[in-house]
């Protein structure tokens, strides 16, 4: 009987999903906390409704490397950059407090530049993933905005984590990519820590190249490599 009654319990209030300030572990995943190899935060692309895009395979592949993936959900509103860094920041604290010695954020579009807005912030992450960052609309006239944000962002960034830029062919959000590899570049070289930039690889392409499936079999064991702590070089050529 009392079985019974904690079972009916259980169905009428599910568990609640594990969090760590405003990150939510991901249903396909436990907290290891220090046991892991690290955290992998998945700062998603905009959303109007929750559930929140799932996370894309290269996430899967690092969760098979040791990582735990957490998620920084966001949905509906003007999901505004600077309240959202402020978020993502105090999220990675509180994984640090869990016992978290190496924490990698995963970025597409507008999540993507939120952690660029997140990057002054000191002992944010041991690393940084940004797909095609965007915040800006397709407008031509959004444009110049666009890039002078980009550019005011990382000049506010401050040392500590490795950061990969992915700039994809035929991206309608993003306002010049010539220019922007440019400013990675000067930043990497200003930060003096290791910095990836791929810069319009054959594939994939679009806006959306980082959940394409030529993605991880393209660019996933370069990625890997460069998260990889050992690994010291610092190196701006790319990914095949």
């Amino acid at each position: 009987m009392i079985r019974a009654l904690c079972l009916l319990l259980l169905l009428a209030f599910p568990a609640r999903a594990e969090q760590a300030g405003a990150l939510t572990l991901d249903p396909g995943s436990r907290a290891r906390d220090g046991l892991a190899a690290g955290a992998l935060v998945w700062v998603h692309f905009f959303a109007r409704d929750l559930p929140a895009p799932d996370a894309p395979e290269i996430a899967r592949s690092l969760a098979a490397a040791g990582y735990d993936i957490w998620r920084f959900d966001r949905a509906g509103g003007p999901d505004p950059l600077e309240e959202g860094a402020q978020r993502l920041a105090a999220g990675t604290k509180a994984l640090r407090a869990r016992g978290y010695r190496r924490l990698v954020l995963l970025g597409e579009s507008r999540g993507a530049f939120i952690i660029l807005v997140a990057l002054r912030e000191p002992g944010l992450a041991e690393a940084a993933i940004l797909a095609a960052p965007a915040a800006h609309g397709r407008s031509e006239e959004r444009r110049p905005q666009a890039l002078a944000d980009f550019a005011a962002a990382l000049d506010r960034a401050v040392p500590g984590p490795r950061l990969a830029l992915f700039l994809f062919q035929d991206d309608a959000w993003d306002p010049d990519p010539a220019a922007r590899a440019a400013l990675f570049r000067a930043a990497i070289a200003r930060l003096g820590t290791p910095g990836l930039l791929v810069d319009r690889p054959a594939a994939p392409t679009g806006h959306g190249g980082l959940s394409e499936p030529e993605f991880l079999a393209r660019h996933g064991a370069c990625l890997q490599a460069f998260l990889d702590p050992g690994n010291g070089a610092t190196t701006l050529t790319g990914c095949p």
